[in-house]
């Protein structure tokens, strides 16, 4: 197998050598006899074209568009079982659910991949009327004899797998204007990051990048020479100004300069190391060769070391300059909020009358519960006349309740002394007159009836006894309230 191969079928789940007789089958044939494997066959070969595209796998320096020709039939080819048979049916259905796009059209399409209309265009009902009686039409790329049409496809997948890991990095980021400006120079370096693997994004990546994240994403607005990233704060992303590319050149060469500098250290260390071996071989020419060349570098490493100084102090004014026009923006923006405020409230004489209003409205409120509350409070006579009666009344009706519970009392101990009475005739009459109770159990029992008999009629004896005293006590109290009130009536009506 080739390398190619040998990568899908190690990365690629689908891949597995078992599978690869159906991969590499006649696909325009299983799309009638099996559908749902060619189904299968299609999501296979699109997922691994995708990756191996990010991985930098194909025989192409491209990152984000598969080049389609026959070097990619040739890379892809098997040594048991060839190269692929209906790859281009693969990639006509790939194309037709927007999996992948045509090079061209993609950059001149002002209309997003994702607005998608339900009515086809007359173009795509021609093709597929073509394709229904066997003519191929020229946009598919399944050439006649196992070949592909040359071309390049965008692959949007890939181009989603990007935007997935920006989103990540631009959270670990802050996010002020200065951060959000980036020459096409970093841009493209601060990309290639997120790639393994020898090869890089190409130009036409990037341009495809930045039309997808422009046009699709909404996330930035691009010229030929700067890159800026929307505002979390704002809807849309803003147009770039003149202010914009002097950042944008500024971090360029303060990025460059801290390349010559490292540059620039490390042939110092060289040049050093070479310095020494020579002089310790005895070779004086090329040992003061060495140092000379390690004099010149360390002057253009303090040149450069000032020049990038210098830059970074003009950054970081930048950086507060832009700072305080935030800051002056924002407090602009509250003067305007606070005068508009001000505006509904009227001025201090409008809150003066609205304070002296509700004031005088409270005031009311409490004469009207000042004038409810009199009656209550000064104006009700209690008649004690009928305090007294209505006590009365509830005293009698208490009496005549325990003199019935008295009465249902009595009632019971006669039943109860009946009861026993009518057991020991019984018993009398049962047994001769010498025998004594059968059992011990039994005389307790009876002892225990007796015992409750009497215990029953002293408590009705004690209830009458204070139920007695309870009415001579109350009309004792109820006479020497009645002598006491008489002296006060006289002395009111005199």
């Amino acid at each position: 197998m080739s390398s190619l191969i040998d990568w899908l079928v190690e990365n690629e789940p689908a891949f597995r050598k078992t599978r690869l007789p159906s991969l590499y089958s006649d696909l325009a044939v299983q799309k009638t006899s099996n559908p749902e494997g060619y189904a299968a066959n299609v999501t296979a070969w699109q997922a691994a074209l995708t990756r191996a595209a990010l991985a930098g796998q194909l025989p192409f320096e491209q990152r984000l568009i598969l080049q389609t020709s026959d070097d990619l039939l040739n890379a892809l080819a098997s040594p048991h079982y060839g190269r692929p048979s209906g790859l281009g049916c693969v990639l006509d259905d790939c194309v037709r659910h927007g999996k992948m796009i045509d090079l061209q059209d993609f950059l001149v399409s002002e209309k997003s991949i994702y607005n998608r209309s339900w009515l086809p265009s007359p173009w795509a009902i021609l093709r597929w009327s073509l394709r229904q009686v066997g003519i191929v039409g020229t946009a598919s790329y399944e050439v006649p004899g196992g070949r592909l049409k040359k071309g390049g496809l965008v692959l949007v997948p890939a181009l989603e797998e990007v935007w997935k890991k920006m989103q990540v990095l631009q959270d670990t980021q802050t996010q002020s204007l200065t951060d959000r400006i980036v020459s096409r120079d970093l841009f493209l370096k601060e990309m290639n990051s997120l790639f393994s693997g020898p090869v890089s994004l190409s130009d036409q990546d990037i341009n495809v990048l930045l039309r997808y994240l422009a046009r699709d994403k909404h996330a930035l607005s691009y010229d030929d020479t700067t890159i800026k990233f929307k505002s979390p704060a704002a809807p849309m992303p803003e147009p770039i100004t003149q202010e914009d590319h002097s950042i944008a050149s500024l971090k360029t060469l303060i990025a460059n300069l801290n390349s010559q500098i490292e540059n620039l250290t490390s042939r110092i260390s060289t040049l050093q190391s070479n310095a020494q071996i020579a002089v310790k071989t005895g070779n004086k020419a090329s040992a003061l060769s060495a140092l000379r060349s390690k004099k010149l570098a360390e002057r253009s490493l303090q040149s450069r070391i000032d020049t990038l100084h210098q830059l970074e102090e003009v950054y970081t004014k930048i950086e507060a300059a832009v700072d305080q026009v935030e800051v002056v923006a924002a407090m602009e923006a509250s003067a305007g909020v606070l005068k508009t405020l001000n505006k509904k409230i009227g001025g201090v004489e409008r809150v003066d009358d609205v304070l002296d209003s509700l004031r005088e409205e409270m005031s009311k409120v409490d004469e009207v519960s000042g004038v409810v509350a009199d009656p209550l409070a000064g104006n009700a006579v209690l008649d004690e006349a009928e305090v007294d009666d209505e006590l009365e009344n509830m005293e009698r009706e208490e009496r005549i309740k325990r003199e019935e519970k008295s009465r249902e009392q009595k009632k019971k101990l006669e039943i109860q002394e009946a009861e026993v009475t009518r057991r020991r005739l019984a018993e009398l009459e049962g047994q001769p007159a010498a025998q004594a109770p059968s059992t011990e159990s039994e005389k307790n029992k009876e002892n225990m009836q007796i015992a409750d008999v009497d215990l029953e009629r002293s408590l009705s004896s004690s209830i009458d006894k204070l139920q007695k005293l309870d009415i001579d006590g109350l009309q004792h109290r109820q006479n020497e309230d009645q002598q006491h009130q008489q002296p006060q009536k006289v002395a009111e009506g005199t």
